[in-house]
């Protein structure tokens, strides 16, 4: 029965031309059985290549599209333990629980999570959004507190270049840190928005 929903997921998987395209053409059926295999509610022998580290990246691909298809399930889904790939995906998703839950995740012990979820509230709006930015300004983890700089630069840029400024005056700023503000500053300074990349 769902043997050709498998075949899509296993090309996904597999990183083929025009299985994204194929995923999302399944619709919320197709979307429903991602996150059944996703979260092992369901099992499948899938004929894919991928392995190691590139399973583990194609798997967060499908499960990216699967919530861009069927936000509502994806949000259904969640338990209460979310990981990163969950947290990035919850950027794109314009729905106050997802909000919630990424304000929730800002305040997370281990700084990998805090810091993506700082990046995902970016795309987010509203005071709850933005207040979760600005206590991650004060944050003891200088990864995140750049994450959260960046923030507000995209939406002030003149609040972001002062922030900048006197996060380039923080004494244990590693040399990574030190050339992404300054590449930051560099576009703030001229009055430019600052590209996606490199962070």
């Amino acid at each position: 029965m769902n043997d050709g929903l498998d075949a899509v997921i296993a090309k996904v998987l597999d990183w083929e031309p025009g299985a994204d395209e194929a995923l999302i053409a399944a619709g919320p059926t197709g979307a429903k059985r991602v996150f059944d295999l996703y979260y092992g509610r369901a099992k499948a022998n899938l004929a894919t290549k991928a392995t190691g580290r590139e399973l583990v990246d194609s798997w967060s691909a499908a499960l990216h599209i699967a919530a861009s298809v069927a936000p509502e399930e994806f949000l259904a889904q969640l338990t209460s333990r979310v990981g990163t790939t969950e947290i990035v995906i919850l950027g794109d998703i314009d729905d106050p629980r997802a909000t919630h839950i990424l304000c929730e995740q800002a305040r997370h012990e281990d700084f990998l999570h805090r810091v993506n979820a700082v990046r995902a509230l970016a795309k987010h709006t509203g005071p709850a959004s933005r207040e979760a930015v600005e206590q991650a300004l004060a944050d003891e983890n200088l990864v995140v507190r750049s994450a959260a700089i960046r923030c507000v630069a995209d939406a002030e840029p003149s609040r972001g270049t002062t922030l900048y400024e006197a996060f380039l005056q923080q004494p244990h700023l590693t040399p990574l840190l030190r050339q992404q503000t300054l590449w930051a500053l560099s576009y703030l300074r001229k009055g430019s928005p600052i590209p996606l990349r490199p962070w």
